[in-house]
């Protein structure tokens, strides 16, 4: 990249940064750039996630504008291509960001069953295929996860069952709910939740001594809502 292409590429992209924060926020022409980037990072997770750069890279951008050598030394400074490729890195992810759904398991493609399938079978597929969650579906809506906590809450509350070669999901109704998971919960997120807020909820991990085994997408966030999509912690990790 030549040093003028370089250095035209590193304005540019400030100035579409700028002009997009000023959208968002309704801001007037004499509103600093460093106060736009201050009051996002107030509203926008990710802008406060890149601040530090942003600010950074405002700071280059007004060496380059408000050269105080303008005969001597112009440009003053080169952007470096590294940073400029950074630069531009950051700009796409804080204005068009990834939403969860963009890297959930749809759900044509999630494994799920019903109260009247066979228990025994599942569980095959669920060794089968490694799988440790598969949401109960009832009238496309999600009625509870059926999951090796399910299994294990079961057995400890009915000490002499046994599961017969014909016992159906409905058996453990009364442990497939969402809120019935000991040492497990469920995260409900609406479609447009951002990618950056379900990380949020995974680092954080544990609520009330239960870690967080799944995030469910549907349209408002709603358990009783069609399911759309489904992402787990591996999803996140293999996300890039």
């Amino acid at each position: 990249m030549k040093q003028q292409d370089g250095t035209d590429k590193f304005l540019a992209i400030y100035n579409e940064i700028d002009h997009y924060m000023r959208g968002f926020l309704n801001a007037q022409d004499y509103v600093d750039h460093g106060v736009l980037l201050r009051q996002m990072s107030e509203k926008n997770r990710l802008f406060s996630d890149y601040y530090k750069d942003l600010k950074l890279f405002a700071e280059l951008r007004n060496l380059l504008v408000h050269n105080p050598y303008p005969d001597r030394a112009n440009p003053i400074i080169i952007p470096h291509e590294y940073i400029t490729q950074k630069y531009e890195e950051i700009k796409n992810a804080i204005m068009r960001p990834k939403k969860a759904i963009d890297i959930a398991i749809r759900r044509e493609f999630i494994y799920t069953t019903s109260l009247d399938a066979n228990a025994i079978d599942v569980m095959a597929e669920m060794d089968d295929k490694t799988y440790t969650h598969v949401p109960v579906i009832e009238e496309d809506k999600l009625i509870g996860v059926f999951s090796e906590n399910t299994l294990l809450a079961y057995l400890v509350s009915h000490r002499d069952a046994i599961i017969l070669k014909d016992t159906k999901i409905e058996e453990f109704k009364d442990f497939i709910g969402v809120d019935k998971h000991k040492s497990e919960y469920f995260e409900f997120v609406p479609r447009d939740t951002l990618l950056a807020d379900v990380e949020l909820l995974f680092q954080q991990g544990l609520k009330a001594r239960k870690r967080i085994a799944v995030v469910y997408i549907t349209e408002n966030g709603r358990r009783d809502e069609k399911l759309l999509g489904m992402v787990t912690a591996w999803d996140v990790a293999g996300k890039v």
